[in-house]
């Protein structure tokens, strides 16, 4: 599995497709640190919601950037495709944490914050910015090319995806019951939890992160269930 994972690494970055999601991440968060001043956990809110759009779109070109006939000598030489499908879920949440501890160290390192941020939001930030990203990053493995054929069609899907979860707190508030939280993607969950972590009781926000990580391991066991009857052939 090791040299799996260091074959798609390097194919990936290779294929430079990572420039746009990464270049994104970098940009955004250095247009939020521009504007004074920085309250530390609204901060990392706002960073946590960037990297799950830039981990849902990095995603997205990490597991399409292989032309089919690599994809398939390496399913060949793992003789399983859902051994395939495991590296390449293991690569995604490397890149994800990389991103995350770059996000959370960055405006600590450079002093950005208008109060020391403290070990204990500190955690909570990075814990928050790695299931927003995994979080992204499960809802690419279903829009790939095995899965969506269209590169425009995956495009609108993930975009609009990324916005209902965005604004569910609006949107739950005109859709009554609880299909909303239990449908979405629980972003709004996570920021909401992170950008009142100084108020909430530590039970509250382990609930958010919870319900998170629930919604991250069903997305990615039902993939794995299902990836072996997929035509991983497809590509753009």
């Amino acid at each position: 599995m090791r040299s799996l994972t260091a074959y798609m690494l390097r194919s990936y970055t290779v294929s430079q497709r990572y420039f746009g999601p990464v270049a994104f991440i970098i940009i955004a968060d250095l247009i939020l640190y521009s504007y004074k001043p920085n309250p530390v956990m609204n901060s990392y809110a706002a960073t946590a919601v960037i990297l799950f759009i830039g981990a849902a779109w990095m995603g997205l070109s990490f597991l399409n950037h292989e032309m089919p006939v690599q994809r398939q000598v390496a399913i060949v030489q793992l003789g399983s495709k859902r051994k395939y499908s495991v590296g390449s879920i293991l690569v995604l949440g490397y890149l994800v944490l990389v991103l995350d501890l770059l996000i959370v160290a960055y405006p600590v390192l450079l002093g950005y914050f208008v109060e020391p941020a403290g070990v204990y939001r500190i955690m909570l930030a990075f814990a928050g910015h790695a299931l927003l990203g995994f979080l992204g990053a499960a809802i690419s493995l279903y829009l790939q090319a095995s899965w969506v054929s269209r590169n425009s069609y995956a495009a609108g899907i993930l975009l609009a995806v990324l916005i209902l979860s965005v604004g569910a707190n609006k949107l739950s508030h005109l859709i009554p019951g609880p299909f909303v939280r239990v449908l979405l993607p629980p972003v709004a969950p996570v920021m909401n939890a992170m950008m009142n972590a100084d108020k909430l009781p530590v039970s509250a926000l382990l609930g958010s992160f919870a319900h998170a990580l629930a919604y991250i391991a069903v997305l990615i066991g039902f993939y794995l269930y299902q990836c072996g009857r997929k035509d991983v052939n497809k590509s753009y």
